[in-house]
């Protein structure tokens, strides 16, 4: 029973509709948040919403049938799927309105279900995974930039610019901003040596975004070759199994 089901599941008819089902959901999620387009539309709404959670729900059931161990409810995978379900029945409890919403934002969640039915998700999370100790590293690198930032400026600019950086949490924005390379130019330091702080972030950051990309580019195009290679090994190994078998 479990084969079929999950023969079912991983079906690739199966597949592409559950992923066209929910990249709809997120469509008419965005879209709800219109007020003009929910009041003309709302009923149609309402039913797709309908719909779309029975599908996910039988799909849930489903999943739960083809678990070998119980605890394995508690993956991530399938939190996310009941996550994505759980907000359209809660809504027929009476509860907070606040919370409510709030639960409501949880049928975004849908949109991870796609990393079920394509192997680019898998991808990624090799390559983070691979490199992961690098990314950690330069994380902390970004943390620690933006917390000597924020410092020497709050020393240098603090006392003639209180508003934003009065002190040093206040900096914080300014600092990640300049360090992201955003620049929105709403806080700006007025001193010299506030100026040159900002001048050594901002080159710092340009760095560490390079650092950042080429970590990141490095981890996919290993996973690449990696795939690559397995499916190399597959072919050749499937090639001598047939020379065998006409030899035979």
């Amino acid at each position: 029973m479990k084969k079929k089901i999950n023969g079912f599941l991983e079906n690739a008819i199966t597949c592409k509709f559950l992923i066209f089902l929910i990249l709809s959901n997120l469509a008419v999620f965005i879209a709800d948040t219109d007020t003009s387009f929910d009041h003309t539309y709302s009923t149609i709404i309402y039913y797709f919403e309908a719909t779309s959670v029975v599908i996910f729900s039988i799909e849930y059931i489903l999943r739960i049938l083809c678990l070998d161990k119980i605890k394995d409810i508690l993956k991530p995978l399938m939190i996310i799927d009941l996550l994505a379900i759980l907000p359209f029945y809660l809504s027929f409890i009476k509860i907070n309105t606040i919370f409510l919403r709030i639960l409501r934002m949880f049928r975004l969640f849908r949109i991870f279900k796609v990393s079920r039915y394509t192997d680019a998700f898998e991808n990624i999370k090799k390559g983070f995974v691979s490199h992961k100790n690098e990314l950690i590293i330069t994380g902390l690198i970004f943390l620690s930039g933006i917390i000597i930032s924020s410092t020497l400026m709050y020393y240098a600019e603090g006392h003639i610019n209180p508003n934003s950086f009065g002190s040093i949490p206040r900096a914080f924005w300014w600092s990640v901003i300049t360090f992201t390379s955003v620049g929105y130019g709403d806080v700006y330091p007025v001193t010299t040596v506030g100026k040159f702080i900002a001048s050594i972030t901002a080159i710092m950051g340009v760095g560490l975004h390079g650092l950042l990309v080429g970590i990141i580019g490095t981890a996919f195009m290993s996973v690449l070759k990696s795939n690559n290679n397995d499916v190399e090994s597959e072919t050749s190994f499937s090639l001598i199994e047939e020379k065998e078998r006409i030899k035979v």
